[in-house]
């Protein structure tokens, strides 16, 4: 009996609990099974799209229409449709020369005693040094040479640095030598594929141009210092069989870094780095001193090399030091993840100088402060010579 009971109780219950959901879904139907499923699947979500509007700031704009991306970022379908439709023709676009820069004919007297050439010089690097020690926060290495008469003076100008794009100096001036000896032509080609190797996100090439595209050796030259390109360096390096048969080349100029060898320095953040790929300012300096010597002697070697560093598409630091018009031939080279900034000139002036200006930093515009600020040094001490 207690058996039968127990589930005739069972049974009711059940049945009341059937009867309450009935009256449930009939007045509540949106909420039934909500518990269960999703309102949105995966698959149907979409981030939003956030568009700018013309009330974005300036400082916004500035950096949108500054900053290249990668050159394998994401596109949108239109930006592919548009890639693949777009012909390109690979064969090598034509040599085109710009107009051969000639240094200015001596006519300015110099007014300084040698005793007083010597101590000017002095100056100059205590003025350096002494922005050095104010900026806590970074690394200033420096390097001035008169071209004219071998007058030079420097700052931790023995220091391990990160030349980066500028490196395309001294490469190029092996080119250029054996271009001389008949070993180079600068109607070689060399064809942009996925392995060629160089930055691509700051490549001019690897942003204009898909695989497939050939360059003559020449326009290569000029890209990789007109326009800093990484791939346009890295097809000059190749054409020489690379880096290990270049660097003894470069070393016979000027070695006191050698850019193979692994060397130990500590950088401005006080970290300390054993790495290869480094020079000094004293050995851009003499590569400087070497490139403008070569062109007095040989200008139909060098010509090309002078003519692409002055018309190199980079604005110097040093233009806002010196006199509006003052002719400054220059490379350029920065690794932003190193805060490595480096700018090598020649400047055509009250008498040819050379001058290499080496910044670590964190951020590229105080680098670039720091540059302007010793060439205003530089530009007074020439004055200071010649006034």
């Amino acid at each position: 009996m207690l058996i039968t009971l127990g589930i005739t109780m069972i049974l009711m219950f059940f049945r009341k609990v059937s009867y309450d959901g009935q009256v449930y879904a009939q007045n509540f139907p949106e909420l039934v099974g909500a518990a269960k499923r999703e309102t949105t699947t995966y698959s149907e979500y979409r981030r939003p799209v956030h568009t700018t509007t013309e009330s974005t700031t300036t400082e916004t704009t500035t950096e949108a229409t500054t900053i290249l991306a990668p050159s394998l970022a994401p596109t949108t379908a239109s930006e592919t449709e548009a890639t693949t439709t777009k012909q390109q023709n690979n064969s090598p676009d034509p040599i085109i020369e710009n107009l051969n820069y000639t240094f200015k004919k001596a006519t300015w007297h110099q007014t300084a005693t040698y005793q007083k050439r010597a101590v000017l010089l002095d100056n100059l690097r205590e003025k350096v040094r002494a922005v050095d020690i104010e900026q806590t926060y970074m690394r200033i290495c420096f390097e001035f040479i008169s071209l004219k008469n071998g007058d030079r003076i420097g700052y931790r100008n023995l220091e391990p640095v990160l030349p980066s794009g500028a490196y395309a100096l001294p490469i190029e001036l092996v080119w250029y030598d054996q271009y001389s000896k008949g070993k180079q032509d600068l109607a070689g080609v060399s064809t942009y594929n996925k392995n060629s190797k160089g930055a691509y996100s700051a490549s001019y090439i690897g942003h204009t141009y898909r695989y497939g595209k050939q360059f003559f050796h020449r326009n290569s030259l000029n890209f990789a210092i007109s326009k800093s390109d990484s791939i346009a360096l890295n097809f000059v390096i190749e054409s020489m069989d690379g880096m290990k048969k270049i660097s003894p080349e470069i070393n016979k100029i000027s070695g006191y870094v050698s850019y193979e060898d692994a060397v130990l320095y500590q950088d401005y953040r006080s970290r300390r780095y054993k790495s290869g790929g480094r020079t000094s300012c004293y050995d851009m300096t003499n590569y400087i001193q070497y490139l403008y010597n070569g062109y007095i002697n040989s200008p139909d070697i060098y010509q090309r090399m002078i003519n692409d560093m002055y018309y190199n598409e980079s604005v110097s630091p040093f233009k806002g030091a010196f006199a509006q018009d003052t002719p400054i031939l220059h490379v350029q080279g920065k690794n932003s993840n190193m805060g490595a900034y480096i700018d090598c000139a020649i400047i055509d002036c009250e008498e040819p100088i050379g001058l290499v200006v080496y910044v670590e930093t964190a951020y590229e515009e105080h680098a670039n402060t720091i540059m302007q600020q010793i060439g205003g040094y530089v530009a007074e001490f020439v004055r200071n010579c010649y006034g």
